[in-house]
């Protein structure tokens, strides 16, 4: 009985191990039957070989030059503020992408304050420095989309004074103006702008500018109400914005030519055997015709000879 159950279990083990193959041969054929491609009656399927292809790529010349640019709208604000700059900017190019930047300039704040008519009065130069980058895919357009950040400082002197104002703790009033306070301030930005191509190398741009005062030279008298560059200073951040008329002096978009290899898998025309053959069969007949040609000339050629012999004779 134990013989029976042990045979019974070999066959039944044969006969998985059997199907298990029939499956994955099965499997394997389907696989390469989807991995070739199909051929038709009475063709041979294409061999394939990898073909090394040589190529040429534009690149960007790293450094593309430089632009000036000139802001509009400080000097609007100017005329029809109480607070306004005169600024312009260098900024480098490289690769089209990385634009690092000088911006200098002149603010001017001149306002008195309608409830306590104090009036507040600063002249002087301010200075920005940082960096730019673009944000467009396609660095070979003229066009651009950036993002940057600026670090600002201005070292100035501003003039502050007030009509009488009563004391709550001492008594008494007395008017005050104080002139040449000496004051240096810091602070950051963080910009985000376009410009678009006018005519050749003409741009025009905007920028919006989110600022934050970093710090500010105290005084005994009072904070500076407007600091050159940066604005007015009611918060620790403010908002601002320039239009700029930008001159590119790079002439052009700088390229290079790089060579490279590239791999390619390409079908190598296979010929027919038949066409071969008959190509072969008509070389033959050519050349036997030829030769049979021959034969008939040259045999001419010794009956002509042999017949004038005899009239000789």
């Amino acid at each position: 009985m134990e013989l029976w159950n042990d045979m019974k279990k070999k066959r039944i083990t044969l006969h998985i191990l059997i199907v298990l193959f029939v499956f994955l041969s099965s499997l394997s054929a389907i696989a390469q039957e989807q991995n070739t491609d199909p051929v038709m009656p009475g063709e041979s399927p294409k061999p394939t070989k990898y073909v090394a292809l040589e190529e040429e790529k534009e690149h960007l010349v790293f450094f593309q030059g430089f632009t000036l640019s000139a802001d509009v709208f400080g000097p609007i604000s100017l005329m029809v503020s109480d607070y306004g700059t005169l600024e312009g900017a260098l900024r480098l190019n490289l690769k089209n992408t990385y634009l690092p930047i000088v911006e200098a300039g002149y603010g001017q704040c001149d306002k008195t304050d309608f409830n306590t008519s104090v009036s507040y009065k600063v002249k002087a130069p301010f200075m920005r420095v940082g960096i730019d980058l673009n944000l467009l895919k396609d660095k070979f357009q003229d066009n651009r989309l950036y993002l940057g950040v600026r670090y600002g400082f201005s070292s100035y002197q501003y003039d502050i004074a007030g009509p009488a104002m009563t004391d709550p703790v001492w008594g008494g009033s007395e008017p005050f103006n104080f002139k040449g306070i000496d004051c240096t301030s810091h602070w950051g930005e963080v910009i985000f702008g376009a410009e678009v191509k006018i005519y050749k190398n003409f741009h025009m741009g905007w920028m919006i500018r989110y600022k934050k005062e970093f710090s500010s030279t105290t005084s005994d008298y009072a904070k500076p109400s407007c600091i050159p560059g940066y604005g007015y200073t009611t918060n620790s951040t403010c908002w601002g914005g320039t239009y700029s008329l930008i001159f590119d002096l790079n002439w052009g978009k700088k390229k290079s030519h790089k060579r490279g290899v590239k791999v390619e898998i390409r079908d190598i025309p296979q010929q027919d055997e038949n066409v071969d053959g008959i190509e072969q069969e008509d070389e033959e007949k050519i050349e036997k015709e030829g030769e049979t040609d021959n034969g008939e000339r040259t045999g001419n050629t010794e009956k002509v000879s042999t017949g004038e012999a005899n009239t000789d004779i």
